[in-house]
């Protein structure tokens, strides 16, 4: 019976090892032929209809605040910030010997290449006055939006490690997650009300930031479960 037991418990642990696989493989799959498919919709320069419907609700109301506080959350996406942001926690987390996750985050200054390429591949335009309030001027194309992509691989990263951390409580475990969670939401939103992307881009922008995430996100937990096996 005992060996039985064992027997049972190998094969259940193999059959979970691939049906995460296979969950991983469907939803990359899944996402890459949403992406794929969304670019060639918005290739055509003229905006969409979802475009300029949430592009006028969210720029209703406009004031000098909402501008400042939207600035203030787009701030953060910008080159230099980012850069910034993702050297300080990797720095902090290399200091407390958490090496893993320092390479994690640190991997996330590759997002910034990635949306690069594809802005140039997309060739999307920049919303112009004919069609939104344009509060911030901005450079190269449109599709996807960097600033977003950034933020779901950045504080997507951050969700990933505090999840997987063996030693967050719970209660702490759900409010970073959900502080990152809104970060990445505001950051979307600012895009838009700024006048500097369009409701495409900021979601094409949030779907390779979420395919980025798995792939970095799962080469992370497999280096940890590979040193809890080892230990």
């Amino acid at each position: 019976m005992k060996f039985k037991n064992i027997a049972f418990l190998s094969t259940f642990s193999t059959y979970l090892k691939d049906k995460r696989k296979t969950l991983f493989l469907c939803f990359s799959i899944f996402f890459i032929v949403v992406f794929l498919l969304l670019s060639f919709y918005v290739v055509d320069s003229s905006p969409r209809s979802w475009d300029l419907l949430v592009s006028q609700e969210l720029q209703e109301d406009p004031s000098a605040l909402l501008d400042l506080l939207m600035k203030g959350f787009s701030w953060l996406g910008t080159v230099y910030v980012a850069a910034v942001m993702v050297v300080v926690f990797s720095l902090v987390f290399w200091i407390f010997k958490y090496t893993k996750e320092a390479i994690f985050v640190l991997s996330c200054l590759l997002s910034g290449g990635v949306s690069y390429a594809l802005k140039m591949l997309v060739d999307r335009p920049r919303p112009t006055t004919d069609f939104v309030r344009i509060v911030e001027e901005t450079h190269y194309q449109s599709f996807p939006s960097g600033h977003v992509l950034f933020y779901t691989a950045f504080f997507g990263s951050l969700i990933v490690i505090a999840i997987s951390s063996s030693i967050l409580k719970l209660s702490w475990k759900l409010m970073i997650s959900s502080i990152c969670a809104a970060m990445i939401i505001l950051g979307a939103v600012s895009r838009i009300y700024l006048g500097a992307h369009w409701f495409t881009d900021v979601i094409g922008g949030f779907i390779v930031g979420v395919l980025f995430v798995m792939f970095t996100g799962s080469i992370y937990l497999r280096s940890k479960r590979k040193l809890i096996h080892i230990q």
